[in-house]
């Protein structure tokens, strides 16, 4: 199960509509010097044989599944900054940067 704070799911709702997608897809990739990192990227439709979708604009695929259980993703402002923020109770390390991380 994936967790979305209301704000987080509102930023992203605001973004797919402006965009004219059907919403977006979450992923894990190889990445930094821990291992992975998550990545979220627009998608046009999701692949509805094969991904589980969350609140009707959040995809993910059959092999990253497995790894998310449990995810929250939040919206953060700092400043000029914003972002989502990804955490996950499976993670084991993170690295100094925050970039990447081991499960």
């Amino acid at each position: 199960m994936i967790d979305i704070t209301d704000k987080a799911l509102e930023v992203m709702k605001q973004r797919i509509k402006e965009k004219q997608v059907w919403g977006v897809r979450l992923t894990l990739k190889p990445s930094g010097c821990n291992g992975f990192s998550y990545d979220l990227s627009y998608l046009e439709e999701p692949n509805v044989s094969g991904d589980a979708v969350f609140y009707e604009v959040i995809a993910v695929d059959p092999m990253t599944f497995s790894y998310v259980d449990s995810l929250t993703i939040d919206w953060k402002e700092d400043g000029l900054n914003q972002w989502f923020e990804i955490k996950s109770p499976n993670e084991v390390a993170r690295c100094g940067c925050g970039e990447s991380f081991t499960l």
